[in-house]
């Protein structure tokens, strides 16, 4: 189960994150964490919506990109956003030449403790697939199983990418999804859940 002071290292996007709150202190709904940004970093995730939650962002430190409705932008430290639901957007990334540092609050519509481990463990997931080189360039499992896997759980949270019409990626999670599961692959791995 992640925890306060659970942390994820993700050497795809050179961030480093601490979980400050998770389900248990908010009841399901809401978790907090501060991400950790090496010049030079990118997001963890491409363009994507979220259909049940909103997320606030405040840049704690350094200078940030971040894009929202297909518009990328700049904040400095001091500054918040926030993303309501179904708003296509990518989380912020480092504009500058130090470390940047932001907090990311995310708000449930009804509590969800379940939707909050398994998003959390999806992001630790990633995280470990990284560090043994199985993403590919754009931060995607390179085994479609594995994808199949992650998509199924995110899209059941209502996450989507927005490369792609959700019709299509609940098809996907649905099919390939289910054969993935079927075949032993996970979008959380138990052995991943421990701070890296």
């Amino acid at each position: 189960m992640i925890h306060p002071g659970f942390t994820i290292d993700n050497l795809f996007s050179k961030t480093h994150t601490v979980v400050l709150e998770s389900d248990l202190e908010t009841q399901g709904r809401s978790w907090l964490i501060e991400v950790h940004c090496q010049p030079g970093s990118r997001p963890e995730a491409g363009e994507h919506l979220h259909l049940l939650w909103t997320e606030t962002f405040e840049i704690v430190s350094g200078t940030a990109y971040y894009k929202l409705d297909g518009n990328q932008q700049t904040a400095q430290a001091g500054e918040k956003f926030v993303v309501v639901p179904h708003h296509p957007h990518v989380h912020p990334w480092n504009a500058g030449d130090t470390d940047m540092v932001y907090r990311q609050g995310n708000q449930f519509e009804q509590p969800n403790p379940q939707a909050v481990q398994d998003i959390l463990g999806v992001i630790a997931t990633m995280a470990r697939l990284a560090r043994t080189g199985k993403l590919d360039n754009k931060g995607l499992p390179k085994n479609l199983l594995q994808l199949g896997a992650i998509l199924k759980m995110v899209t059941r949270h209502g996450v989507y990418d927005t490369s792609f019409p959700i019709p299509v990626q609940d098809f996907v999670a649905a099919t390939l999804g289910s054969l993935a599961e079927a075949l032993g692959y996970k979008a959380v791995y138990p052995q991943y859940m421990v701070s890296q």
